[in-house]
Protein backbone atom coordinates (compact mmCIF):
# COMPACT_ATOMS: atom_id res chain seq x y z
CA UNK A 1 0.00 0.00 0.00
CA UNK A 2 1.23 3.36 -1.35
CA UNK A 3 0.48 6.52 1.16
CA UNK A 4 1.40 10.11 -0.74
CA UNK A 5 1.02 13.19 0.43
CA UNK A 6 1.58 15.07 3.42
CA UNK A 7 -0.42 12.61 5.15
CA UNK A 8 1.16 9.74 3.82
CA UNK A 9 3.39 9.14 6.53
CA UNK A 10 0.95 9.50 8.91
CA UNK A 11 -1.23 7.06 7.31
CA UNK A 12 1.69 4.60 7.50
CA UNK A 13 2.06 4.66 11.32
CA UNK A 14 -1.55 4.42 11.80
CA UNK A 15 -1.50 1.31 9.63
CA UNK A 16 1.48 -0.39 11.05
CA UNK A 17 -0.14 0.48 14.52
CA UNK A 18 -3.07 -1.86 13.47
CA UNK A 19 -1.12 -4.41 11.81
CA UNK A 20 0.54 -5.11 14.98
CA UNK A 21 -2.53 -5.19 17.35
CA UNK A 22 -3.33 -8.21 18.85
CA UNK A 23 -6.90 -8.96 19.95
CA UNK A 24 -7.98 -8.44 23.48
CA UNK A 25 -8.94 -12.03 24.05
CA UNK A 26 -5.46 -13.31 23.06
CA UNK A 27 -3.46 -11.49 25.60
CA UNK A 28 -2.34 -12.87 28.82
CA UNK A 29 -4.79 -12.31 31.65
CA UNK A 30 -3.14 -11.55 35.05
CA UNK A 31 -6.56 -10.44 36.71
CA UNK A 32 -5.94 -7.87 40.17
CA UNK A 33 -7.69 -10.34 41.99
CA UNK A 34 -5.53 -13.41 41.74
CA UNK A 35 -2.36 -10.93 41.89
CA UNK A 36 -3.64 -9.26 45.55
CA UNK A 37 -4.25 -13.19 46.72
CA UNK A 38 -0.83 -14.09 45.63
CA UNK A 39 0.92 -11.14 47.50
CA UNK A 40 -1.55 -11.23 50.65
CA UNK A 41 -0.74 -15.40 50.88
CA UNK A 42 3.19 -13.73 51.03
CA UNK A 43 3.00 -11.60 53.31
CA UNK A 44 0.46 -13.91 56.08
CA UNK A 45 3.42 -16.31 55.09
CA UNK A 46 6.67 -14.06 55.93
CA UNK A 47 4.63 -12.90 58.84
CA UNK A 48 3.54 -16.41 60.23
CA UNK A 49 7.27 -17.34 60.33
CA UNK A 50 8.38 -14.47 61.97
CA UNK A 51 5.46 -14.63 64.69
CA UNK A 52 4.94 -18.27 65.33
CA UNK A 53 8.84 -18.33 66.79
CA UNK A 54 7.64 -15.66 69.53
CA UNK A 55 4.37 -17.20 70.39
CA UNK A 56 5.89 -20.51 70.86
CA UNK A 57 7.99 -18.70 72.98
CA UNK A 58 5.59 -16.93 74.81
CA UNK A 59 4.08 -19.92 75.34
CA UNK A 60 6.80 -21.49 77.08
CA UNK A 61 7.73 -18.82 79.07
CA UNK A 62 3.77 -19.20 80.63
CA UNK A 63 4.46 -22.66 80.75
CA UNK A 64 7.65 -22.20 82.69
CA UNK A 65 5.74 -19.86 84.77
CA UNK A 66 3.36 -22.37 86.08
CA UNK A 67 5.98 -24.75 86.55
CA UNK A 68 7.54 -22.56 89.15
CA UNK A 69 4.74 -21.53 91.22
CA UNK A 70 4.22 -25.16 91.72
CA UNK A 71 7.88 -25.46 92.88
CA UNK A 72 6.85 -22.75 95.02
CA UNK A 73 4.02 -24.57 96.50
CA UNK A 74 5.59 -27.40 96.92
CA UNK A 75 8.88 -26.20 98.75
CA UNK A 76 6.08 -24.31 101.38
CA UNK A 77 4.45 -27.71 101.72
CA UNK A 78 7.78 -29.54 102.50
CA UNK A 79 8.33 -26.80 105.18
CA UNK A 80 5.35 -26.44 106.63
CA UNK A 81 5.49 -30.50 106.95
CA UNK A 82 8.72 -30.07 108.68
CA UNK A 83 7.28 -27.35 111.02
CA UNK A 84 5.01 -30.23 112.61
CA UNK A 85 7.36 -32.97 112.54
CA UNK A 86 10.11 -31.50 114.99
CA UNK A 87 11.31 -29.63 112.15
CA UNK A 88 13.13 -32.17 109.97
CA UNK A 89 12.05 -33.85 106.87
CA UNK A 90 11.32 -37.43 105.86
CA UNK A 91 13.15 -39.75 103.54
CA UNK A 92 12.86 -39.43 100.26
CA UNK A 93 11.00 -43.31 100.50
CA UNK A 94 10.03 -44.58 103.40
CA UNK A 95 8.01 -47.90 104.63
CA UNK A 96 10.79 -50.04 102.97
CA UNK A 97 11.52 -52.32 106.37
CA UNK A 98 10.43 -53.15 109.12
CA UNK A 99 14.20 -51.50 110.42
CA UNK A 100 12.73 -47.65 109.74
CA UNK A 101 13.67 -46.26 113.36
CA UNK A 102 11.63 -43.14 112.09
CA UNK A 103 8.14 -44.44 112.30
CA UNK A 104 6.12 -42.68 109.23
CA UNK A 105 2.96 -41.14 109.20
CA UNK A 106 -0.06 -43.80 108.15
CA UNK A 107 0.36 -44.39 104.48
CA UNK A 108 -2.72 -42.92 102.50
CA UNK A 109 -3.57 -45.91 100.57
CA UNK A 110 -2.96 -49.51 100.42
CA UNK A 111 0.89 -49.69 99.15
CA UNK A 112 3.52 -50.50 100.72
CA UNK A 113 6.13 -48.14 100.13
CA UNK A 114 5.68 -44.50 100.11
CA UNK A 115 7.28 -41.32 99.07
CA UNK A 116 7.94 -38.04 101.15
CA UNK A 117 5.35 -36.71 98.34
CA UNK A 118 2.56 -38.29 99.80
CA UNK A 119 3.77 -36.87 103.23
CA UNK A 120 3.37 -33.81 101.51
CA UNK A 121 0.00 -33.49 100.24
CA UNK A 122 -1.78 -32.74 103.69
CA UNK A 123 -0.15 -29.49 103.37
CA UNK A 124 -1.48 -28.39 99.53
CA UNK A 125 -4.08 -26.41 99.41
CA UNK A 126 -5.02 -27.14 95.66
CA UNK A 127 -4.23 -30.16 93.06
CA UNK A 128 -3.09 -32.38 96.35
CA UNK A 129 -3.18 -35.64 94.22
CA UNK A 130 -6.08 -35.49 91.27
CA UNK A 131 -4.99 -38.54 88.90
CA UNK A 132 -2.27 -40.77 90.39
CA UNK A 133 -0.51 -39.98 87.11
CA UNK A 134 0.43 -36.61 88.34
CA UNK A 135 -1.65 -35.10 85.47
CA UNK A 136 -3.85 -31.61 85.96
CA UNK A 137 -2.20 -31.23 89.50
CA UNK A 138 0.41 -29.15 90.61
CA UNK A 139 2.41 -32.48 90.82
CA UNK A 140 2.99 -31.94 86.27
CA UNK A 141 5.10 -29.18 85.03
CA UNK A 142 3.01 -28.02 81.76
CA UNK A 143 5.89 -28.08 79.28
CA UNK A 144 7.20 -31.94 80.73
CA UNK A 145 3.91 -33.61 81.69
CA UNK A 146 4.57 -36.82 83.76
CA UNK A 147 3.76 -39.83 81.48
CA UNK A 148 6.00 -42.60 83.03
CA UNK A 149 3.30 -43.67 85.93
CA UNK A 150 4.34 -47.36 84.21
CA UNK A 151 7.74 -47.45 85.42
CA UNK A 152 7.04 -46.04 89.27
CA UNK A 153 9.74 -47.32 91.34
CA UNK A 154 7.33 -46.74 94.45
CA UNK A 155 3.62 -47.95 95.13
CA UNK A 156 2.19 -45.64 96.76
CA UNK A 157 3.43 -42.15 95.07
CA UNK A 158 2.04 -40.03 92.23
CA UNK A 159 3.82 -39.83 89.02
CA UNK A 160 5.20 -35.97 89.39
CA UNK A 161 7.56 -33.09 87.49
CA UNK A 162 9.51 -32.75 91.36
CA UNK A 163 11.76 -34.79 93.25
CA UNK A 164 14.10 -34.20 96.53
CA UNK A 165 17.98 -34.41 96.80
CA UNK A 166 18.78 -38.24 97.50
CA UNK A 167 22.27 -37.14 98.49
CA UNK A 168 20.20 -35.04 101.31
CA UNK A 169 17.26 -37.96 101.62
CA UNK A 170 18.58 -41.25 100.89
CA UNK A 171 15.49 -43.60 101.20
CA UNK A 172 14.38 -45.84 104.01
CA UNK A 173 15.49 -48.66 103.29
CA UNK A 174 15.49 -51.20 106.06
CA UNK A 175 18.11 -50.03 108.69
CA UNK A 176 19.64 -48.10 105.65
CA UNK A 177 19.29 -44.18 104.53
CA UNK A 178 17.88 -41.04 105.83
CA UNK A 179 14.93 -41.24 108.36
CA UNK A 180 14.68 -37.61 108.97
CA UNK A 181 16.68 -34.60 108.24
CA UNK A 182 16.73 -31.57 110.14
CA UNK A 183 16.41 -28.08 109.47
CA UNK A 184 18.64 -27.11 111.63
CA UNK A 185 21.92 -29.54 110.17
CA UNK A 186 21.60 -27.25 106.85
CA UNK A 187 23.84 -24.08 107.35
CA UNK A 188 23.02 -22.58 104.11
CA UNK A 189 19.54 -22.42 103.56
CA UNK A 190 19.22 -20.32 100.86
CA UNK A 191 22.17 -21.73 98.80
CA UNK A 192 20.63 -25.69 99.53
CA UNK A 193 18.25 -27.35 96.88
CA UNK A 194 15.00 -29.08 98.53
CA UNK A 195 13.44 -30.00 95.57
CA UNK A 196 14.09 -29.93 91.80
CA UNK A 197 12.58 -30.83 88.06
CA UNK A 198 12.43 -34.62 87.13
CA UNK A 199 11.30 -37.05 84.82
CA UNK A 200 12.29 -39.47 85.86
CA UNK A 201 10.23 -42.78 87.57
CA UNK A 202 11.82 -42.34 91.04
CA UNK A 203 11.23 -40.01 93.70
CA UNK A 204 14.61 -38.12 94.08
CA UNK A 205 16.85 -35.77 92.21
CA UNK A 206 20.45 -36.34 92.05
CA UNK A 207 23.89 -34.30 91.03
CA UNK A 208 25.08 -37.54 88.94
CA UNK A 209 21.75 -37.95 86.62
CA UNK A 210 24.22 -34.66 85.12
CA UNK A 211 26.03 -37.27 83.09
CA UNK A 212 24.29 -40.22 83.58
CA UNK A 213 22.49 -42.35 80.78
CA UNK A 214 19.44 -39.69 80.24
CA UNK A 215 18.90 -36.05 81.13
CA UNK A 216 16.38 -36.93 84.21
CA UNK A 217 16.97 -33.66 85.63
CA UNK A 218 15.22 -29.76 84.46
CA UNK A 219 16.14 -28.65 81.50
CA UNK A 220 12.72 -27.97 79.27
CA UNK A 221 12.48 -24.56 79.85
CA UNK A 222 14.86 -23.03 77.59
CA UNK A 223 17.69 -24.97 78.83
CA UNK A 224 16.58 -24.27 82.57
CA UNK A 225 14.93 -26.04 85.26
CA UNK A 226 12.91 -24.68 88.63
CA UNK A 227 14.38 -25.75 91.56
CA UNK A 228 13.35 -24.89 95.52
CA UNK A 229 15.81 -23.74 98.11
CA UNK A 230 15.54 -24.65 102.13
CA UNK A 231 14.67 -20.90 102.83
CA UNK A 232 11.38 -21.50 101.33
CA UNK A 233 12.42 -19.28 97.53
CA UNK A 234 12.84 -20.99 94.37
CA UNK A 235 14.54 -20.19 91.56
CA UNK A 236 15.14 -20.97 87.32
CA UNK A 237 18.60 -22.21 86.90
CA UNK A 238 20.53 -24.54 84.81
CA UNK A 239 21.14 -27.75 86.42
CA UNK A 240 25.10 -27.44 86.02
CA UNK A 241 25.00 -24.37 87.97
CA UNK A 242 23.80 -26.24 91.00
CA UNK A 243 27.56 -27.49 91.06
CA UNK A 244 30.10 -24.80 92.03
CA UNK A 245 33.90 -25.71 92.18
CA UNK A 246 34.38 -24.98 96.10
CA UNK A 247 32.70 -27.92 98.41
CA UNK A 248 31.78 -24.54 100.33
CA UNK A 249 29.26 -22.95 97.45
CA UNK A 250 27.86 -26.35 95.95
CA UNK A 251 24.33 -26.17 96.07
CA UNK A 252 23.97 -29.90 97.05
CA UNK A 253 24.72 -31.75 100.39
CA UNK A 254 27.74 -34.94 100.57
CA UNK A 255 25.85 -37.51 102.34
CA UNK A 256 26.91 -40.03 99.59
CA UNK A 257 28.73 -38.40 96.83
CA UNK A 258 31.96 -36.60 97.30
CA UNK A 259 32.16 -33.31 95.97
CA UNK A 260 34.62 -34.29 93.43
CA UNK A 261 31.95 -36.89 92.26
CA UNK A 262 29.40 -33.87 91.99
CA UNK A 263 32.27 -31.81 90.08
CA UNK A 264 33.25 -34.69 87.65
CA UNK A 265 29.24 -34.87 87.11
CA UNK A 266 28.96 -31.22 85.74
CA UNK A 267 32.14 -31.06 83.81
CA UNK A 268 31.09 -34.17 81.86
CA UNK A 269 27.49 -33.34 81.78
CA UNK A 270 24.78 -34.21 78.78
CA UNK A 271 24.36 -32.01 75.69
CA UNK A 272 20.97 -30.66 77.27
CA UNK A 273 22.40 -29.04 80.31
CA UNK A 274 24.80 -27.01 78.65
Amino acid sequence: MVFGGPWGALGAIRCLGRAKRVPENHLPVHPRGVRRAFFSGQIIAILAAILFPVFAQAREKARATACLSNSKQITLAMLMYMQDNDESMCGERMGGGTGCIWPPPARPNSGVVWTWRFAVMPYIKSGALGMNNGGGTLWACPTMQPTWADYKEVDDDPTASYGIPEDTFWGCYGDFGVHTYAMATIEKPAQMLVMGETRWSGPPINSQFLNWDYAWMGFWHSGMGNWGFWDGHVKAMKAIATVKDLEADCMWTHNIYGHASHVYARDHAMAEYR
